[in-house]
């Protein structure tokens, strides 16, 4: 079975370690789709009784032979209202829970092992009872992963596997990413100022909001990191005379877009967008940048490279009065290929070890609450426009693939993936995640 690795502009290098990986991938399917008998009654079971520690919601999990409901005894329920329901269609969904964790269920779930009519009520039982379900990623789901997790060190964040990183979610397609974001393209946390604000105003909203924090006025040099389509750039070109913005970005299809952007808002002597990692920027902008603004890149940089990252920031800012400003997905504990949420706590220890304590933390804000209405908001666009908009992009940018002899196939498992991310949208409406 596929793991849709689209073929983007940048792709990893060949390696023995993505050849041990592939290799690996198709030996576990194998074992999975091929499972005898005993190994579907032990797994089935051991998950079964797992789910029985669930006392928050209500869950139903139909198999062809079973109807399975949780609590299975009556009690106290603090989440009396909230139902979902599990339908299970291949077996291999047993064992893919029990030997990958959660990441088992969404791969379960991207290939059709399972059905689910409300993955977001579903998310919020299973994070509503984490701590009762933390048996999940056993011992088990450790060494199965473990292969993997040896031969994911290609996705390090080296300069080359960033470029690679990036290019495999931020190029799939420019089309089919218009398809579910708003026409400004901002791909980032809104800020809604009341409850049937649209999307797109509540993207200029954040966008003003983080030039606020910036202190950005006319005739400055401001750097951003992470270009995105262009938006911010854009907004602060405008808003500004004579302020001159360079952008980078290591997505091939980004900058494309956002060059033209540009030059359609007549700004592209003002604004430049660079193809470059933010650890490679040239010497000359070494303290000349009276801003530094970066939205959403830094999960991006891996555990590993975040004091480097802080390092670049103060070296590109004037030593006199110098401001930077970073939006960025946290996580209260520690937890796209090399991708990595950090903690408030790690981030500023980051930043007080990568700038040498030059870098002081003038406030934090917490937008976090927005971003589950602009997940929410982009799942409903995702849906409404999957058929009209993102399947063409796709066959479009990939025909051998999505417009194959498999594509339905394809598209479908591409579909489960992406609604998947509905997980994010609990994740920040439980507040396990921050902004």
């Amino acid at each position: 079975m596929s793991e849709q690795l689209l073929d983007t502009p940048s792709k990893h290098p060949f390696s023995v370690l993505a050849v041990l990986d592939n290799a690996w991938s198709v030996l576990r399917e194998k074992a999975l789709t091929t499972a005898w008998p005993p190994l579907i009654r032990v797994t089935e079971t051991a998950v079964i009784t797992l789910m029985q520690k669930i006392t928050s919601g209500h869950l139903r999990v139909l198999t062809y032979s079973q109807i399975y409901a949780f609590p299975s005894l009556k009690g106290p329920n603090p989440k009396d209202d909230l139902k979902a329901e599990l339908r299970v269609i291949k077996d291999t969904f047993w064992i893919r829970l029990v030997t990958m964790g959660d990441l088992g269920f969404s791969e379960a779930y991207m290939y059709g092992d399972v059905e689910c009519d409300d993955l977001v009520a579903l998310f919020k039982i299973f994070l509503h009872n984490r701590q009762n379900l933390v048996d999940l990623d056993s011992k088990a789901s450790y060494l199965f992963t473990l292969p993997q997790k040896i031969t994911s060190y290609r996705f390090l964040n080296t300069i080359s596997n960033s470029r690679c990183n990036i290019s495999a979610h931020y190029d799939i397609s420019n089309e089919m990413f218009a398809g579910f974001l708003s026409e400004d393209m901002t791909y980032s946390c809104a800020i809604f100022d009341t409850l049937d604000a649209d999307l797109k105003g509540g993207q200029l909203r954040k966008l003003r909001h983080i030039i606020a924090k910036a202190k950005i006025s006319s005739n400055q040099r401001v750097l951003e990191i992470g270009s995105g389509w262009g938006s911010l750039s854009i907004l602060i070109a405008q808003t500004f005379p004579g302020t001159t913005v360079d952008t980078i970005t290591l997505s091939v299809h980004q900058q494309t877009m956002a060059l033209a952007r540009i030059k359609a808002a007549d700004m592209q002597d003002r604004i430049k967008v660079h193809l470059m990692d933010y650890r490679a920027m040239p010497f000359e902008w070494k303290g000349l940048f009276d801003r530094v603004v970066s939205i959403e890149m830094i999960e991006a940089v891996g555990s590993e490279f975040i004091e480097k990252y802080w390092s670049v920031v103060d070296w590109a800012l004037k030593e006199d009065g110098g401001v930077g400003v970073v939006q960025v997905i946290t996580i209260p504990e520690a937890l796209f290929p090399g991708g990595f949420l950090p903690t408030v706590t790690l981030l500023l220890q980051a930043m007080e070890k990568g700038s040498s304590g030059r870098l002081i933390v003038d406030s934090i804000s917490n937008i976090g609450p927005h971003y589950a209405r602009t997940l929410r908001e982009w799942r409903k666009r995702f849906i409404s426009n999957f058929d009209s908009v993102i399947v063409p992009a796709l066959k479009t940018e990939y025909p051998s693939v999505m417009g194959g002899p498999k594509g339905r196939e394809e598209i479908e498992v591409f579909k489960r993936k992406w609604l998947c991310a509905c997980y994010c949208e609990v994740g920040f409406t439980t507040r396990t995640l921050g902004g």
